[in-house]
């Protein structure tokens, strides 16, 4: 998979308004995370959880000499288990201006918006961008039939943002495939599937 730089995702990101929009999309790419991880409501079509943070749920930290802000974050495919994001303010610009706007919510969500609210928003910001899905095959076990999908450019989303923070995490912070699934939300029964997004996702950005 080829994905945009980070460098241009992040300051499309920092360029987007309104400003709940704005922190919202920071959120979900610091978390890895998916996009009913940050979202207070749902539709009533909608087939998956709110579980996005209330303003409660950040703090300030001291972790070796390094001052770190603490976001906890409830995992959408796990029922809502908590994993804390930890982002040092040293080396994360985006850490202490998100820390602030949770402040301003106390007990309320910090995003009280839905998804389609969202991706609107994020098809506008992230306009004229794609990636490339490598080929890959879809079993259809009724028909006991394999299907080849060809390799083909796909329009850069909010998903995609969850990629993109997995490669930086490896590439730049020299994650393991442990400590991506961790960060990222994945069982580590399956940190199988952490080596398999680290081999299909941070080639094209080290290249």
């Amino acid at each position: 998979m080829s994905l945009p730089s980070v460098s241009e995702i992040r300051d499309r990101i920092s360029k987007v308004e309104p400003e709940p929009i704005r922190y919202a999309l920071e959120a979900i790419y610091l978390y890895a995370g998916r996009v009913s991880e940050v979202i207070g409501h749902v539709v009533p079509s909608d087939q998956t959880h709110a579980r996005g943070p209330k303003g409660t749920d950040a703090r300030i930290d001291e972790v070796d000499g390094h001052e770190v802000v603490l976001f906890n974050c409830y995992t959408a495919k796990r029922d809502g288990l908590l994993r804390i994001i930890a982002l040092p303010i040293d080396y994360e610009p985006w850490a202490k201006p998100l820390f602030n706007y949770y402040l301003h919510f106390g007990p309320s969500h910090v995003f009280p918006f839905d998804r389609q609210t969202l991706w609107k928003s994020a098809r506008d910001a992230f306009n004229g961008l794609t990636y490339q899905i490598e080929k890959y095959a879809v079993v259809d076990s009724a028909l006991q039939k394999r299907y080849e999908i060809p390799r083909h450019d796909k329009p850069f989303a909010l998903h995609a943002l969850r990629h993109l923070r997995a490669s930086e995490l490896v590439s730049f912070y020299h994650f393991n495939a442990e400590q991506l699934a961790a960060y990222a939300g994945w069982k580590f029964s399956t940190v199988t599937r952490a080596t398999s997004v680290m081999d299909r996702y941070v080639g094209s950005l080290l290249a």
